[in-house]
């Protein structure tokens, strides 16, 4: 008898696992989800900005057209004005909305990178050029890897953030390369001109709560740049559950900003057709 009723009793054991690990996943998925949304807040007053940037003119365009009813050329022009602001402004919502989405919605399991680069870049609303950030992208268009596009996204967007809170508004270049490797892997490497990662933490970067805020030693206050701390962590395990890595590519002196090396299985993919003259 004893050993008929161990047989439930283990079974319970196992139902109980099996439920601490649906839960512990269901956790994990409202952590990324939570991420995405803090990284949006960090964009908001961004978006915001560029927003009323579109709709100031389209406004004052509308006022004078309003005025002169009956100027033909100004009509058209205020008409073009508008379309080209409600144009971008969409452009800048769909990418935000795509970005906060939950994983579940998000089914593709390849990631074109050159796209994936772009709606990325579409999340900061404000083109960094003006800000005297130069992005210089060197990736094939047709190069693909095995990871979500939505988790892809997530991953270069914390580290191209980061790279601009780094250069706080001081002119200096964003280079995101990607390279196919004899080994089936291809590498993307996103890599800055800031003033680069304190080597007390780069041991211990991608860990929870570990962010460039990390007091220097002998120095009265943190960096000016950094975040919570989940941001990297996140990545890591984003990448790693799509069977990569990612890690710190640290210049050999200091102070010649930041490198991330991130590694994904490629995925052979068509060539992308040229444009018709």
């Amino acid at each position: 008898m004893s050993e008929l009723s161990a047989v439930p009793a283990e079974e319970g054991v196992l139902a109980r696992l099996e439920k601490a690990q649906g839960d512990l996943d269901a956790l994990r998925k409202e952590l990324d989800h939570t991420c995405r949304l803090a990284t949006l807040g960090t964009l908001t007053a961004g978006i915001a900005h560029e927003i009323n940037n579109i709709l100031t003119p389209v406004l004052a365009y509308a006022q004078l057209a309003r005025s002169n009813p009956d100027d033909a050329a100004l009509r058209a022009k205020t008409l073009e004005r508008t379309i080209a602001g409600v144009e971008s402004a969409s452009r800048i919502t769909e990418a935000v909305l795509g970005f906060a989405r939950n994983d579940d919605d998000d089914e593709a399991e390849h990631a074109v990178i050159a796209e994936t680069i772009d709606s990325s870049l579409a999340c900061l609303s404000r083109d960094p050029r003006r800000d005297g950030l130069r992005v210089v992208v060197d990736v094939d268009p047709a190069a693909t890897v095995r990871i979500r596009p939505l988790a892809l996204q997530q991953v270069l967007l914390n580290l191209i953030l980061n790279s601009v809170s780094a250069l706080q508004g001081k002119p200096g270049e964003l280079r995101i390369h990607a390279e196919e490797r004899p080994d089936g892997t291809t590498l993307i490497r996103v890599r800055d001109t800031g003033p680069g990662i304190p080597r007390e933490i780069e041991s211990t970067l991608f860990e929870p709560f570990v962010t460039t805020r990390t007091r220097r030693p002998g120095t009265q206050s943190p960096p000016a740049h950094g975040g919570s701390g989940l941001g990297l962590a996140v990545c890591r395990r984003l990448v790693e559950n799509n069977g990569g890595s990612i890690m710190l590519d640290q210049p050999t002196e200091p102070g010649q900003g930041a490198s991330f090396a991130i590694s994904l299985k490629t995925i052979a993919s068509a060539p992308v057709p040229k444009k018709a003259a």
